[in-house]
């Protein structure tokens, strides 16, 4: 849900000369300019009535108005003063419009999402949006314009240095960036051109074997007709890839941890609810806190500047979290074209006409514009010439063939705002389960209290009806024989009302059975770890409180780690080394600490494990999908998620017995042995031939980087860090830095975290990575970070008389001045 912004600063080429205007006195100046007026009183014209914004010591506005549409317009008007860059670089990426500002090393990103048409499907919701979400959007569009029309000669820093000025928003703009959160999010078509890529390889029985899944998952369903190759869409791959430099690594595990508790198991008899995204952290951070009163409203918690509505957070009588669901809903259809005219293409037994697009894209610094033409079939997007032969046995080898992409997010649907708007006034569970049939994409879990004492699950999001397949694999787009029938009703979809055991948590696992009344839910679920080490945590205590809650959140056991550590224990070993090192593993207690010298063996262990057990895919998995550092790789996620597989498959079995698995005549001995010498080889060469010194922090360390922080004379004043860090993929306190990187660097990690006391909501806690806001000068750009990396939080105070105790300044908002 964010862009990864490594390397993006020398990329856009700022010359010398415009960094060095800012060192020395004239840096400081620059900086302080653009911070926002935040006490006394400031016209706001088209206001009914005064607002008033009382900002808190960590830099949260609470805004009290009379009416709704004066509370989204302060809103608007909050954003722009403390996010404006970031808005500004959001709503250009969701547009395909940053080689305007940055140049050539754009292009790629605006030519992948001009392709997917975020913009035209923008264009076409505009029209379609209700008129009470029309009516508020347009109010937050108004503040945002208002505040941009006041500091028009005082703008965020960035603004100077790329030397342009920020255009009026417009609705359109508020529904383009919900798109970009929703391809963040949703990346099954990515699994699906690497599993048709590995089939080719290995072919599919030994695909369906070597392949991740949970117990209950089927095999792979190849479609008859389909014949895939190695170099299966590459060409979309490196699309993405090159577009990822912007619009963010889009095959990182991204994910999230809910849990909630049942007024039964709680010390104040009310239900706790605890939520923590993980997501690409930069600076500024994704996230914005925010506590709105008037009208009809009354809700606190996280906002993302550009949208409007609280997403996670509570009000008088509800709470709720999110995680992401990783639930299907996308497809790759092979279309097959007419050689003699590439606007035809097969359908059935008549040839239909591709609707072209013509996208011109301008780049900075160049007097003529990159033009593409889009083809788009009643499947979606053509996302990408097939690389190599595609064809069947049973269809024209003649044709020429390539990949449209079926994708719920390029439905026209404006319905998310909505949903958000309904939720924010959602009084029990039947409102709220009504809120979420309006969200569309990309799919969520929701998990729910009410100070009634109930408690709740709920997966909502559009999810199709396939005809047939499992959307694992590109399927023949010519026969008809996969088209979707519609979509999964949302009252089929799972959902979970106070449970018996007090407790719900989502993790990013399959939470629910795979199938509904009509059709299986299929997805790409995380390694279930975090679920089952939050519900021992939980089951562990008899009664909770925000403590303990805050405890759980800052977790970093590896339960992997400790079942690997059970393996390697049983291992025979020969060297001194390899038995002084197995040694001090086998008394690591699992706790991924950025001191642990356990940790960092287990880390780099599973790395080569890993590596090591599918050495027969090799080829593929370095095999980089784009150029130079733009460049992705699709397999780390493969990878992470057959640990578990691997790990039961092992335990199972005598180490030095050939498991027929493994290719080769291997053991599982033998597979172990060789990934503890190439770990010791590697840690050695990275920390030093003394054991006792490697830890886990040494290099697992974190950066918050802004998009401008890689260019030298600029990061002491756009970055923080680095600082080492615990945990990993599969801790409940999460951070995953992946090894292999075909360019970027990411850093996965809570992008904020909240506990929810229903009995007290100003007993409500939160923390962002960074802080609230986006100028490097203000106290707020990261005072938050050295409490969120200890795992401490700040009161997220609710009332009033809350309020104006921990009030830094007061700014009021009138229509007359």
């Amino acid at each position: 849900m964010t862009f990864n912004p490594s390397r993006i600063g020398r990329a856009i080429g700022i010359t010398v000369g415009a960094v060095a205007a800012l060192a020395g006195v004239g840096a400081v100046a620059a900086l302080r300019r653009p911070l926002p007026r935040t006490s006394g009183r400031v016209s706001l014209p088209g206001l009914r009535a005064a607002v008033e914004i009382r900002r808190d010591r960590w830099g949260i506005p609470h805004i009290y108005a009379e009416h709704n549409e004066d509370l989204f317009c302060a809103l608007g008007y909050v954003h722009a003063q403390d996010r404006l860059w970031q808005m500004e670089l959001h709503r250009r990426i969701g547009h395909g419009r940053l080689a305007e500002i940055v140049g050539s090393i754009a292009i790629d990103s605006d030519r992948f999402i001009r392709t997917l048409g975020f913009s035209r499907i923008a264009h076409r919701e505009v029209a379609l949006l209700d008129d009470e979400t029309a009516t508020l959007m347009s109010a937050y569009i108004r503040g945002v314009n208002a505040c941009i029309e006041q500091v028009s000669h005082r703008l965020p820093l960035e603004f100077t240095i790329l030397g342009f000025q920020p255009q009026p928003w417009e609705l359109v703009d508020l529904l383009v960036w919900p798109k970009m959160m929703a391809l963040n999010l949703s990346t099954n078509w990515m699994q699906e051109l690497l599993q048709a890529q590995i089939v080719a390889v290995v072919g599919a029985k030994r695909a369906v074997t070597l392949r991740p899944r949970y117990p209950e998952d089927g095999p792979l369903t190849v479609p008859a007709e389909a014949h895939y190759t190695p170099d299966l869409g590459t060409g979309a791959l490196q699309l993405a890839g090159d577009a990822s430099l912007f619009t963010g690594e889009t095959e990182t595990p991204q994910g999230s941890n809910a849990w909630v508790v049942s007024g039964t198991r709680t010390t104040s008899g009310r239900p706790l609810l605890a939520n923590d995204p993980h997501l690409n952290v930069a600076i500024p951070n994704l996230w914005y806190h925010v506590h709105l009163e008037g009208g009809d409203f009354h809700v606190t918690g996280a906002t993302i500047p550009a949208t409007c509505g609280v997403v996670i957070g509570h009000n008088q009588r509800i709470a709720w979290g999110i995680t992401n669901a990783r639930t299907d809903n996308q497809d790759l259809f092979i279309e097959q074209f007419d050689p003699a005219d590439p606007r035809r293409y097969r359908w059935r037994d008549e040839w239909r006409t591709a609707d072209v697009v013509r996208e011109t894209i301008k780049v900075k610094g160049q007097t003529e514009p990159v033009v593409i033409d889009v083809r788009i079939t009643h499947h979606g997007p053509i996302i990408d010439p097939v690389a190599g032969e595609l064809h069947s046995q049973s269809t024209d080898e003649s044709a020429q063939t390539a990949l449209a992409l079926r994708w719920t997010a390029l439905d026209p649907s404006p319905t998310l705002t909505r949903a958000v708007l309904k939720l924010n006034r959602a009084r029990n569970w039947t409102e709220f389960r009504a809120a979420l049939t309006d969200w569309d994409t990309p799919p969520q879990n929701f998990v729910y209290a009410d100070i009634e004492g109930h408690i709740g699950y709920c997966l909502a999001g559009r999810l199709p009806l396939r005809r047939q397949g499992d959307g694992m694999l590109p399927v023949p787009g010519w026969n008809g024989e996969y088209e979707w029938e519609g979509m999964i009703p949302f009252d089929e979809l799972p959902s979970q009302l106070d449970p018996a055991n007090g407790t719900i948590v989502s993790a990013n696992h399959r939470i629910a059975p795979s199938t509904s009344r009509n059709a299986p839910i299929q997805g790409f679920w995380l390694n279930p770890y975090r679920a089952q080490r939050i519900q021992a945590l939980l089951d562990e205590t008899k009664q909770h409180d925000v403590r303990s809650f805050a405890r759980i959140q800052n977790d970093v056991l590896s339960l992997p780690g400790k079942a690997l550590v059970e393996q390697v224990a049983r291992l025979q070993l020969e060297t001194s080394i390899e038995q002084r090192v197995r040694d001090l593993f086998v008394t690591w207690d699992g706790q991924l600490r950025a001191d642990s010298i356990g940790g960092a063996i287990y880390d780099e262990l599973r790395y080569r494990l890993l590596r090591i057990v599918y050495q027969e895919l090799a080829d593929l998995f370095k095999r980089p999908v784009a150029l130079g550092s733009f460049s992705v790789l699709p397999a780390n996620l493969y990878l992470e998620c057959a640990l578990p597989m691997i790990l039961a498959r092992m335990a199972e079995r005598p180490l030095d017995q050939v498991d027929d698995w493994l290719s080769g005549g291997r053991s599982w001995g033998g597979v172990l042995r060789a990934a503890l010498s190439q770990a010791i080889a590697e840690l050695s060469a990275r920390l030093g031939p003394d054991p006792t010194r490697w830890q886990y922090g040494r290099f697992h360390t974190l950066t918050l980087r802004h998009p401008l922080g890689s260019i030298p004379a600029l990061t002491p004043l756009f970055n923080r860090g680095p600082w080492p860090m615990g945990g990993d993929i599969d801790t409940v306190n999460h951070c995953y830095i992946p090894r292999d990187i075909a360019g970027m660097t990411i850093y996965n990690a809570p992008s904020l975290r909240f506990i929810f006391d229903l009995s007290d909501w100003d007993n409500a806690r939160a923390i962002l990575p960074a802080g609230q806001s986006g100028h490097p000068a203000s106290s707020h750009y990261a005072d938050m970070t050295d409490a969120w990396r200890v795992g401490a939080y700040h009161p997220l105070v609710w009332s009033r008389a809350a309020v104006e105790r921990y009030t830094a300044d007061v700014l009021v908002l009138t229509a007359d001045g």
